[in-house]
C-alpha cells in the first residue's frame, strides 16, 4: 500500500480589524448620522423658539386688550374750568388720546379720585426694539379740578411714560359718535367734540415684519355727565329725551 502523503498547509493570513474602505464607509455614515441629528436638533431648537414667541407675543397682546379696556371703562366727563364754553376735556387724534379716567388707585382722595392719561404713538426707547419701529406709551398724572387745558399734562417728563406694547409701525385710532342728538354717528379719525365723547374707540395695529396684531374696539361706558341719556342697563350714549 502506497502510504499518503500529508497535505501541507496553506500560508493564509487572518485579519482582526476592518479594511482602509470598510473604516472610510462607517466614517461616512457616522457624519451622515451626526448631520442628520443635528439638523433635526436645530429645527426642533427654532420650533421652541418660535411657538415661544409666539406665544409671549399672544400674551402682550390679551395683556394690551385688556388693560385699554378697562383704562377707556374708567374714561370720566371731566370739564375745563375757566372757560365761556363748557367743553370735556376728552381729545382723540390717529395716533394719540388725551382723556382722564376715574376710580384709579393711585389717584389720591383730594383729586376726586381723577387722573388725567396720554396715550400716543411714538419712537420705541426700547434698547431691543428693531430701528425704525415705535411703541404705544401711557402718561397719567394726578388731574388738576381747576385745569382749563392739557398743559400740565403735556410737560410730563418722559420718565412718567409707560411702555405698552412695542414692534409697530403704526397705529391707527378712529372714533364712532355723533356730535349732538340731532347728528348721525359715524366713524372718524379725530374727535374734538366739546359737547360729547364717542361711544366707540377702534385700535388698528400695523406690526414691523411679519407681525400681526388684532383689531381692538373699546366701548366706553358713558352717561348723561358725558352729554348722553342716561340708561340704567347698557350705560350706552344715545339721545336726550325731546
Amino acid at each position: 500500500m502506497k502510504r499518503q502523503q500529508p497535505i501541507a498547509p496553506t500560508n493564509r493570513r487572518h485579519h482582526g480589524g476592518f479594511t482602509l474602505l470598510e473604516l472610510l464607509i462607517g466614517l461616512t455614515l457616522l457624519a451622515l448620522m451626526m448631520v442628520m441629528m443635528y439638523s433635526a436638533l436645530s429645527l426642533g431648537i427654532r420650533a421652541w423658539d418660535t411657538g415661544d414667541a409666539r406665544a409671549g407675543e399672544a400674551a402682550d397682546q390679551r395683556i394690551l386688550q385688556s388693560f385699554l379696556r378697562r383704562e377707556f371703562s374708567q374714561v370720566f366727563a371731566a370739564r375745563w374750568r375757566g372757560l365761556a364754553e363748557s367743553r370735556i376735556a376728552f381729545e382723540g387724534s390717529r395716533e394719540e388720546i388725551r382723556f382722564v379716567s376715574a376710580l384709579s388707585l393711585e389717584a389720591g382722595a383730594r383729586d376726586g379720585g381723577l387722573q388725567w392719561a396720554h396715550l400716543q404713538l411714538r419712537d420705541d426707547r426700547d434698547a431691543a426694539a428693531a430701528p425704525g419701529s415705535k411703541a404705544l406709551y401711557l402718561s397719567r398724572d394726578a388731574f388738576d379740578l381747576q385745569a382749563g387745558d392739557w398743559s400740565a399734562l403735556d410737560s410730563l417728563p418722559a420718565a412718567r411714560e409707560t411702555r405698552l406694547i412695542g414692534g409697530l409701525r403704526g397705529v391707527e385710532i378712529s372714533y364712532f359718535g355723533a356730535d349732538g342728538d340731532q347728528a348721525t354717528a359715524q366713524w372718524s379719525n379725530t374727535w374734538t367734540s366739546p359737547r360729547r365723547i364717542p361711544q366707540l374707540i377702534r385700535f388698528t395695529f400695523a406690526g414691523v415684519g411679519k407681525r400681526t396684531l388684532p383689531e381692538l374696539t373699546v366701548q366706553l361706558q358713558l352717561g348723561e355727565e358725558a352729554g348722553c341719556l342716561e340708561n340704567g342697563f347698557s350705560r350706552q350714549c344715545g339721545p336726550r329725551r325731546p
